[in-house]
């Protein structure tokens, strides 16, 4: 039942990867945009009821829960990764959330090997390690090391949303039906915010079309593509190569709002690209490398 055709091979996972990373970059200008909701979780709320309307309608047919841990998995770990990270965004900095979410990386390393006994490569460990100094380095002019009780509870369930999405890259690509558990995990994460959502109701035409918006394009599409890509590339590819996102995010404020990088940024942008590149072109070799071995025995 897919909406999108895509051709069923690892060069378009990569592609629809990338995408996915360009289409979730849109939210920090969209979220600027909106005037009449001022929570974060509310926000959170309404953008997941459009994106689980979205796969509904798309799919014409309500979700249906899978049997096996990795579904159950798959919905608490989305569920962490977005409702957290907003969360997250209300109690400390923008820049510290997003750094401390993306040690995800890491905590997909963890988790392969604690579930599967997976011992990665070297190069996948010292490219996660490169990447999340390129992110660190990308906002470490807008990190801030303030110690409030305020702040450091933030920081945490920054992290804690890393953990969601570190987990929702082994898990995701183990189900038979990745879209329902995502489909799922929308619904979990409006039944959490609607408290808020009763409390701050959309109050403007232009903020239900921005919200609109984010729960179809920024949400449904995006992970759409991302659970097409789930079952054709590793993991850690799942994971790093999204990465690219929140060096696009600042991309858009540039365009609409006139605020430029700094060098530093820009410098830890390059530092990401560059390190995606090698490490995807080097992962490649190595595969041919070993195809030739194997046809050669």
């Amino acid at each position: 039942m897919n909406i999108i055709q895509i051709p069923n091979n690892k060069k378009t996972a990569i592609a629809a990867l990338l995408l996915a990373a360009l289409l979730w970059s849109t939210a920090g200008l969209a979220f600027r945009l909106l005037t009449t909701i001022p929570n974060g979780l509310s926000i959170s709320g309404y953008r997941s009821l459009f994106a689980a309307l979205f796969y509904i309608i798309a799919f014409r047919s309500l979700p249906i829960m899978e049997k096996g841990k990795w579904f159950k998995l798959a919905i608490i770990a989305y569920t962490m990764a977005t409702t957290l990270f907003v969360v997250a965004n209300t109690l400390t900095t923008a820049a510290n959330a997003i750094v401390l979410q993306y040690t995800a990386p890491i905590f997909t390393c963890l988790f392969l090997f604690l579930l599967f006994k997976k011992p990665l490569p070297k190069y996948d460990i010292i490219a996660t390690i490169i990447i999340f100094a390129g992110i660190f380095i990308f906002f470490v002019d807008s990190l801030t090391l303030q110690i409030s009780p305020t702040m450091t509870f933030g920081n945490t369930i920054a992290v804690v949303s890393g953990v969601g999405f570190g987990l929702l890259a082994v898990v995701l690509g183990r189900t038979s039906t990745p879209c329902n558990a995502i489909t799922f995990g929308n619904l979990l994460n409006v039944l959490i915010a609607l408290p808020f959502m009763i409390m701050f109701p959309i109050g403007s035409l232009m903020d239900l079309i921005i919200l609109v918006c984010l729960g179809v394009v920024q949400i449904g599409i995006a992970y759409l593509l991302f659970t097409f890509a789930a079952s054709k590339v590793s993991p850690l590819e799942l994971i790093l190569i999204p990465t690219l996102e929140p060096i696009l995010n600042p991309i858009w404020v540039f365009l609409f709002d006139g605020q430029a990088p700094s060098l530093l940024s820009i410098f830890g942008g390059i530092i990401i690209i560059c390190t995606i590149l090698v490490w995807s072109l080097y992962k490649e070799k190595i595969k041919q490398k070993n195809k030739a071995n194997t046809d050669k025995a």
